[in-house]
Parts: structure tokens; C-alpha cells; sequence
């Protein structure tokens, strides 16, 4: 073992010792902090620069992170059970976020700091948009993802969930009533806007053609659609993204017809493309309500959403806001400020990022591995954390599951993400049976493992329909 492994080494051991005895002196507002390089050099009787080498070890392996100007820092999670010995189903169903590389300890420190500094704001109703040095914060973050808006534009709600329910609820400019979403969507906006008894039009969002634009504008025109619910970046069910061209066209049709365009960017910090920029970015005449949830890349539980409203729309948002919770969690607003502003979040995201890149890379391995079989051949690339197969005509899709769940594979369909009156059995004309696959459950070693055996199981199905056809 080289000399900068084996002081990699002692570094990891000195960490859990630290997070095990909870000794404050090397904790700060950033979590743990270690020893200084020109320290661990002194105490290893070593050169500086192998001391770099050792911390850049743990950094590549993402145990610990550095912040400029201020030194390297312990990740304090992730060090659960390894890709390759995991005993678990692959979870290509879920969408949730790895609970393995779930900040747990780094925010229950940002929770105990944020007790300390900000307790006088934390138990008292009153802040109508959310804490006001979060809302800041959040500006100067939201220009990283090139949406750029006055503080009193932003609102924090608890999750997404509120801010739909708020919109869908609250009266419009020009007093339109109807909500339009794509088709397939969110699998909970169709059941919201039915419990709020909210009418609800529909526009079909292909893999091949992407959105059904004649439907669309005709239906704008039709002068009641008061917004468009879409996800224009890593669609959800199908993965799939709008173009920029695609994009000014949507908000041209928006202003022509005054339509808002409520856009759910929910994947935000997923994109690794510098050209796939928000629709808020390219609208020049305030159409868009935008959208983003911490959810996805934190843990579900945190329960902190973030819109960002056209000017007109921010006295009746927040009307409707306070009737549905009076206030977000204060304690959760204060503990992601300080998650942020120490620089955990950035180096977080960071790190998903690239572990859901590098199981994606996989997936997209494994479809071009096989160019004659049609669903993998049909499948788009997308980034973010899923895809989709689009399924033969026919496929017993519960016969599928069932094989699959039988050999240790959870997968889904797209058939729920449709409104319920629109599916019959899968056979509703136009809707596409397609099999929903999410990577973010799925270890990055056992990736190949669980695409051959849906190859299999697919195939058989097949195969099977194909005798009982002949017969």
C-alpha cells in the first residue's frame, strides 16, 4: 500500500471515530472538519503534496469534500452497504432518492445549528412567502439554474403538492378555469385536481413527436385553459426533454392564447447539460410559474418546495398559500438554509449527480447493446434518473410485473400516470404501454443484471404470444 493510501486510511478511521464520539471541537458549521494538510504532514513526517493525494483519495471516493478557503470535510453519509452486496430487490420502480446517500448526520447538524442561531424565528407564525434570509439565499442559488427573479417572486411551500393545490385553487387573471397537463404526467395532479373538483384537459406527449401541438393550440384557443401543468426537462413518466425550439414555441402559444405555463423542474439538479436551460429562462413576458422541489435531491421528508410567480399572480398565491398551512416548517426552512450556505448542498448535489450519471451511462450501455430488440432499441436516452421501454402491442403488462417481481426485479408501467377514466386495461387508444425504468434505487453493479433479465422476461412474453397466434 503506498504511503498517501495508508494516510487516506488513517483520515476514514479519525472520521468515524469523530462521528461516533460526536466530539465538537472539529465540528463547525460545515460538519466536520479535518486536520489541516500542512498538520497531517507534520504528523505523517511526509511531503505536502502526498498528503493532497491522500484527501483527493477520499474526495474521489466521495468521503470527504473540500470547500475553498476554508479546508476538507467529512461526507457523513453514504458509508452504508455497498452496491455489490446488496440483498435487496432491484428497485427499478421507485422514484425516490437513494436512502443510502441520504445526508443524515450532515442535517441533523444543520437541524441542531439552526436551533441555535435563528430559535427566536422558528416558533412564531408570520412569514407570509417563508424566512426571509432563506428566500436570499435561494435567489442567489436559483440564478445557478438561470432563474432569475425579485425576492418578492419567491414563495416556500410544503413541497410541491401545496403549490399545485394553491394554483389550481386560486382565481387567474381573465378568470379561466380549466387545468391542462400532458399525457402522460405526474401521476398525482390528475387525482389533486379531481379532489379539488377542478376541470381537466388533457395534450399528448410522445416519445416520437414529443407534445401533440395541433391538440394543444386548439385548446388553448378554446379560452378556458387558465395554466399548462408540463415538465419540460426529464419528463415524468417518459424521461424525455423539450428542445429550446420547442420551448419558445410553447410560450409563444402561451401568450397568444394567455395561457400561464406552470413548470415543474423538478429534476433541476440532475441536468448536466449546460445548453438545457428552464422555460422561466426564455420567457420575456412573465407566462411562467415555476417550480422546484428539494425532494428529489435531498430526502422526500424534508417537505420544501419553491415557487417563483409572475409578478400578477403573487397577492393571490399568497392568499391561498396561507389558507392551506398559515406557514412551512420554520425548522425545516432554517436547517436548509444552513445546508446551503455551508456549501453541504452544493457538494451533495454533486455527488448525486454523478452517481445517478454513472448508472444512467449503464442503462444507456445496455440499450445499445442490444439494436435488435425493438424496446431497447426504441427506448430514449435521457439523463436525469429514468427511461422508459415502449412495449409491444399487446404485452400482458401484469404478467410482466409479475415475472419480473418473481426474479427480484420491482418495475412499473406508465398506465398509472394517466387519469383513471383514460385507461382501460391498457388498451385506451393512444395511451402507450411503456415500462417505467428509475435508476435511482438500482446499485450501478447490478444495473446490467436487471435490463437482462426484463430483456428475458420480455422476450418470452413474446415469444409466447407469437405460438399462441400460430395455433
Amino acid at each position: 500500500m503506498k504511503k498517501y493510501e495508508k494516510i487516506a486510511h488513517a483520515l476514514q478511521e479519525w472520521i468515524q471515530e469523530q462521528m461516533i464520539r460526536q466530539d465538537r471541537r472539529n465540528w463547525d458549521e460545515k460538519g466536520i472538519r479535518l486536520p489541516a494538510v500542512r498538520t497531517v504532514a507534520k504528523q505523517y513526517q511526509c511531503s505536502i503534496s502526498t498528503v493532497i493525494r491522500a484527501y483527493e483519495w477520499l474526495e474521489h471516493r466521495h468521503l470527504v469534500y473540500a470547500i475553498p478557503q476554508s479546508g476538507y470535510y467529512a461526507v457523513q453519509n453514504g458509508t452504508g452497504v455497498q452496491d455489490m452486496d446488496w440483498q435487496e430487490p432491484l428497485d427499478f420502480a421507485s422514484a425516490a432518492p437513494d436512502p443510502r446517500v441520504f445526508p443524515y448526520a450532515d442535517f441533523r447538524h444543520c437541524m441542531d445549528l439552526a436551533m441555535r442561531q435563528k430559535q427566536d424565528e422558528l416558533f412564531l407564525y408570520g412569514t407570509r412567502q417563508g424566512l426571509p434570509s432563506l428566500i436570499a439565499l435561494l435567489q442567489k442559488q436559483f440564478a445557478d439554474y438561470q432563474v432569475f427573479a425579485g425576492v418578492e417572486q419567491f414563495f416556500i411551500t410544503s413541497g410541491v403538492q401545496q403549490a399545485l393545490a394553491a394554483l389550481a385553487l386560486m382565481t387567474f387573471p381573465g378568470g379561466k378555469t380549466k387545468v391542462m397537463v400532458e399525457l402522460p404526467t405526474y401521476h398525482n395532479m390528475p387525482t389533486l385536481l379531481e379532489s379539488l373538483k377542478v376541470p381537466v384537459a388533457g395534450v399528448r406527449r410522445t416519445l416520437e413527436e414529443g407534445l401533440d401541438w395541433d391538440s394543444l393550440e386548439r385548446q388553448f384557443a378554446e379560452g378556458d385553459i387558465k395554466f399548462f401543468y408540463v415538465m419540460p426537462r426529464f419528463q415524468n413518466p417518459i424521461g424525455t426533454s423539450m428542445t429550446a425550439v420547442e420551448k419558445k414555441r410553447l410560450l409563444r402559444l402561451a401568450r397568444r392564447y394567455d395561457v400561464y405555463l406552470v413548470e415543474d423542474d423538478y429534476l433541476a439538479d440532475l441536468e448536466d447539460s449546460a445548453r438545457q436551460d428552464p422555460l422561466w429562462s426564455y420567457d420575456t413576458h412573465e407566462r411562467v410559474i415555476y417550480l422546484k422541489s428539494y425532494s428529489k435531491i435531498l430526502f422526500p421528508g424534508l417537505r420544501i418546495g419553491v415557487t417563483v410567480l409572475p409578478s400578477a399572480l403573487v397577492s393571490g398565491f399568497g392568499l391561498y398559500k396561507r389558507m392551506l398551512d398559515i406557514d412551512t416548517s420554520a425548522l425545516s426552512q432554517a436547517a436548509l438554509e444552513v445546508y446551503i450556505h455551508s456549501g453541504m448542498f452544493a457538494h451533495h448535489r454533486k455527488t448525486i449527480r454523478s452517481r445517478y450519471a454513472s448508472r444512467m451511462q449503464v442503462v444507456h450501455e445496455q440499450l445499445a447493446a442490444h439494436p435488435d430488440f425493438a424496446p431497447f432499441r426504441d427506448a430514449p436516452r435521457t439523463g436525469g434518473e429514468h427511461t422508459v421501454l415502449p412495449l409491444p402491442s399487446g404485452m400482458p403488462v401484469n404478467t410482466l410485473i409479475s415475472r419480473l417481481e418473481s426474479r427480484g426485479i420491482l418495475a412499473d408501467t406508465t398506465e398509472r400516470y394517466y387519469p383513471a377514466g383514460m385507461v382501460e386495461h391498457g388498451r385506451e387508444p393512444g395511451i402507450e404501454t411503456m415500462l417505467r425504468l428509475n435508476i435511482s434505487n438500482v446499485p450501478k453493479q447490478r444495473i446490467e443484471e436487471g435490463m437482462q433479465k426484463i430483456r428475458e422476461e420480455i422476450s418470452r412474453l413474446q415469444l409466447k404470444s407469437l405460438r399462441e397466434g400460430m395455433e
